[in-house]
């Protein structure tokens, strides 16, 4: 999805001391508000909604504070408005509706600076994702009247500071453009601007996908039939419904089916009873024994009247039985079904830890992070040195050095008096070393700036002394065997055949991108004109292959086989084939073929 502007509130402004409160409006879910505020004397303080709001920039120049502040509208508001409070003596605020953004990490770059050029088209910042969109203000000291080529709003009067708001009116097609704001003011002197710039970074890549149908198999039991004759139901057809999956990818490349789990819990099957003997009439016939009669001599012999009672008699029919079709009612309830989460979803402010599955900071939290207590995020591990000694001088000639694994430690207080036991229990199954090898995503978001690692717990001190109050300064070691931190978004680009493409790494150190070469191409070649390194392979791909080469664990396949043994001998080594700092210039040829590009997934890679 892109990133847009929806209908926004108006700018408002005010010269004296007070609150300064938008008109109300009303944002549509998925949204992010993005609120641009100047004040004089005192820092401005951005609430309204019910809205977490989180500070993005800030520049501060003569007493006045130049910023930018984000909030996440993920279920939508009607009627709500956005205030600005401090001790000030005027402010301005502009509120902007944007519609496509990341809620989870809705900032990439970011800047703030000032230029005394009039008419000038200052860089803001250099764009860390594609299809972003950049969003500033700025406040001119000296000549007034300000107007920009760029879409703004102005601001202020001839008394009072002037300033203006603006937005690209195009979002950024590419990560690693250097993206400019022209700022003009009245008059040709000198001119004193003073401004801060954020990018606002998409939610989601448009791509086409088409999930899987999912096949729900209804599993019906025979009926008990208790007529000596065989039932022969008929089937019952199971319709499951099953939601489409958010997917995001990266920008230009082909994503991958996301697989969805659907549980369709065993049905209800109920039969309805049925009555279908039917018996000829049985004649029953019974000996009656004459009466015995008496009577007087000479008297005529008179008719007496006998009443026999005849038992209804027990009768047993062997029938063939013919049973009508037997109904059979099937209730399904609705499949459960579950798309796959991604790292730092939880994430919703400054100084807060994800880690498996639970959520460390912020507020109304039962697990807080202690202040200070985050050690080893920012740090750099120590080094392993290449260096080795020469002989017959001072001194040693110079190796590579490579860095260690690195080492987070952070202190964790549980405050969940109502349900200690619960919280605490919780916690220690997320705080126990893996059973394996496998490593889990560590998220920390710093000061506008979220990153994540793969990591295994290796030390947890939970004291327990205060356990009675309900509280625990639980302390926790990870260990992150790559010490690398990367950028939450995965990129993603795809490199035509025969086009040098620029793919962008915007941390600080080289990272290793994962390659998909689909067929039909014959002897692939990449190569990064950066590094002046070049992978090279000896093989034929089919229309229904696809070439996957995973450079950071140093491995090539097609499918489940190893293929390896087709790179070329002047290649150098997988491992060795990264992105380095700023901007790849990649090549991608083939002997033939090829029309499929090249797909490189990365995140950005910090030390």
């Amino acid at each position: 999805m892109a990133v847009g502007i929806a209908t926004s509130p108006a700018l408002v402004q005010r010269w004296t001391s007070g609150t300064l409160t938008t008109a109300a409006f009303s944002p549509a879910a998925g949204t992010l508000l993005v609120a641009c505020v100047a004040a004089f004397n005192a820092a401005p303080t951005v609430s309204g909604g019910g809205l977490t709001w989180t500070r993005r920039v800030q520049r501060i120049y003569s007493g006045a504070y130049h910023e930018i502040w984000t909030a996440p509208c993920a279920a939508g508001a009607s009627g709500i408005t956005v205030s600005v409070t401090g001790s000030w003596s005027g402010a301005a605020l502009k509120v902007y509706v944007v519609t496509g953004a990341s809620l989870a990490t809705p900032v990439g770059a970011t800047g703030n600076n000032s230029t005394a050029v009039n008419n000038s088209n200052v860089a803001a910042y250099t764009s860390t994702g594609a299809g972003s969109r950049g969003f500033l203000v700025a406040v001119e000291y000296t000549t007034g009247s300000p107007t920009s080529t760029d879409d703004f709003t102005a601001f202020g009067d001839s008394s009072h500071f002037w300033g203006l708001v603006a937005a690209k009116a195009a979002n950024t097609p590419t990560a690693g453009t250097s993206v400019t704001f022209n700022l003009d003011a009245a008059g040709s002197g000198t001119a004193d601007w003073q401004w801060a710039a954020i990018e606002v970074l998409t939610g989601s890549v448009d791509a086409s996908v088409t999930p899987a149908s999912v096949t729900a198999t209804a599993s019906v039991p025979a009926p008990t039939v208790s007529y000596g004759a065989g039932a022969h139901p008929d089937p019952v057809t199971t319709a499951a419904g099953v939601p489409a999956p958010s997917v995001s990818a990266g920008a230009g490349a082909h994503p991958d089916p996301v697989t969805v789990t659907a549980a369709v819990p065993t049905p209800n099957v109920s039969t309805q009873p049925t009555e279908l003997v039917y018996t000829d009439p049985v004649t029953a016939a019974a000996d009656v024994p004459a009466p015995a009669a008496s009577a007087g001599a000479g008297a005529p012999l008179l008719t007496v009247e006998t009443s026999a009672v005849v038992p209804a008699p027990s009768a047993r029919v062997d029938a063939d039985v013919i049973l009508g079709p037997v109904a059979i009612a099937v209730s399904i309830p609705h499949p459960v079904v579950t798309v796959p989460v991604l790292p730092g979803d939880q994430i919703t402010g400054d100084f807060q830890i994800e880690f498996g599955g639970l959520l460390f900071g912020g507020y109304g939290n039962r697990y807080q992070v202690l202040a200070g207590s985050v050690e080893g995020w920012d740090d750099l591990p120590s080094l392993d040195s290449g260096n080795v000694l020469r002989p017959s001088r001072h001194g040693s000639w110079a190796g590579r050095r490579l860095s260690q694994d690195r080492q987070v430690s952070a202190t964790i207080g549980i405050d969940a008096s109502g349900d200690f036991t619960s919280a605490l229990s919780a916690l220690r199954q997320v705080l126990v070393p893996p059973d394996d090898e496998t490593e889990v995503p560590l998220v920390v978001s710093g000061r506008d700036e979220v990153l994540l690692a793969w990591a295994a717990v290796d030390a947890r001190v939970i004291p327990t002394q205060d356990y009675a109050t309900g509280w625990a300064p639980v302390q926790v070691r990870w260990t992150c065997s790559d010490p690398r931190r990367y950028g939450l978004i995965r990129l993603g680009v795809t490199v035509p055949v025969g086009v040098e493409t620029s793919l962008f790494n915007g941390g600080n150190v080289a990272t290793h991108p994962l390659i998909r070469i689909p067929g039909p191409a014959v002897n692939p070649i990449l190569t990064n004109a950066l590094m002046g390194r070049s992978i090279q392979f000896t093989i034929t791909l089919g229309s229904d292959e696809r070439l996957d080469i995973d450079t950071d664990a140093g491995t090539v396949a097609v499918g489940d086989t190893n293929k390896m043994s087709a790179l070329s001998g002047s290649s150098v080594p997988v491992q060795d084939f990264v992105l380095g700092v700023g901007a790849n210039p990649i090549t991608y040829t083939t002997t033939s073929g090829g029309a499929g590009g090249a797909d490189f997934l990365w995140r950005d890679a910090h030390l």
